[in-house]
């Protein structure tokens, strides 16, 4: 991984990194920070913020009130200072340039685009929604769900493109409908034959040929529902079937059906089937 959030102290809250980008979400303050942004970045505040201070790009220090689902954009290698007098917190998302310019060739058949900023204190309640629907992961407490998490980073990625920067002005792909029945077999053949990697929306795009925002609602339209919860189902079925067929332990299963470790699985398994691995084993005579 990039190591997108260099920047960010880690003891100022968790942090995930996908291949789509990266995300964390931040408690902190009173405090400041100033750095050069080694990526894109997009800060949400879920707190408000009043009489915060930020100069991008500039000597000049605003000052201004920030209220909850404030949106504030940070371009790659712009110089940033941020002051705030009262606690915080806010959900901050990383993306490579690199990375976000290939989307854009995909979704706008271009990959030349520069991020226009949003005025002080501008509240988004979409990308608010977005913000706390990320925030709700980290707050289970558990292993995240990785592929949701990196359909949600994509899916904002998307969204900062189509309304924050010069791309906006012009049209995108808009493909609807489903994926064909040979993608959609492409698609479940590689899921299968990987369940022990990290499969991300990337890579499975990468498989049915489409853009990362296309592949989304393609697949939800074929499977009805969306990757992540299609891909956690075929790793319970594959986790139930070598649960009960073999005699592999337990921590094995896990690693080979794409689990963090067996504490993982089993949290999920006890969810999903509400029965655990060592009870299916017993409910089948396997010692």
């Amino acid at each position: 991984m990039r190591d997108l959030l260099k920047s960010i102290p880690d003891a100022w809250g968790s942090k995930f990194e996908a291949e789509s980008g990266a995300v964390t979400r931040t408690r902190t303050g009173p405090n400041e920070i100033g750095f050069r942004a080694p990526s894109h970045m997009a800060l949400v505040l879920l707190t408000p913020q009043p009489n915060r201070e930020m100069a991008l790009n500039s000597d000049r220090k605003s000052v201004f009130l920030a209220p909850v689902g404030t949106v504030e954009i940070v371009p790659a290698n712009a110089e940033l200072f941020a002051r705030w007098r009262t606690p915080k917190e806010n959900l901050l998302l990383a993306f490579a340039p690199d990375k976000l310019s290939t989307l854009a060739g995909l979704e706008f058949q271009t990959e030349d685009f520069e991020f226009r900023p949003p005025g002080e204190g501008h509240v988004d309640e979409k990308a608010l929604l977005l913000a706390s629907m990320i925030r709700e992961e980290f707050q289970k407490g558990e292993p995240t769900n990785a592929l949701y998490l990196d359909s949600l980073i994509t899916v904002f990625s998307m969204y900062l493109l189509r309304n924050y920067s010069t791309l906006a002005e012009g049209p995108s792909h808009l493909s609807r409908g489903g994926l064909s029945s040979k993608v959609w077999r492409d698609v479940r053949d590689y899921i299968q034959a990987n369940l022990d990697d990290e499969l991300s929306v990337e890579r499975l795009s990468i498989v049915a040929g489409l853009s990362p925002s296309h592949f989304l609602r393609a697949f939800r339209q074929t499977a009805g529902q969306p990757p992540h919860k299609y891909v956690l189902a075929t790793r319970l079925e594959m986790a139930e079937q070598l649960v009960i067929s073999t005699d592999f332990r337990l921590s094995i299963v896990a690693k080979l059906t794409g689990f963090s470790n067996h504490s993982h699985m089993t949290a999920a398994m006890r969810q999903h089937k509400s029965i655990t691995p060592s009870a299916l084993r017993r409910a089948h005579g396997i010692r």
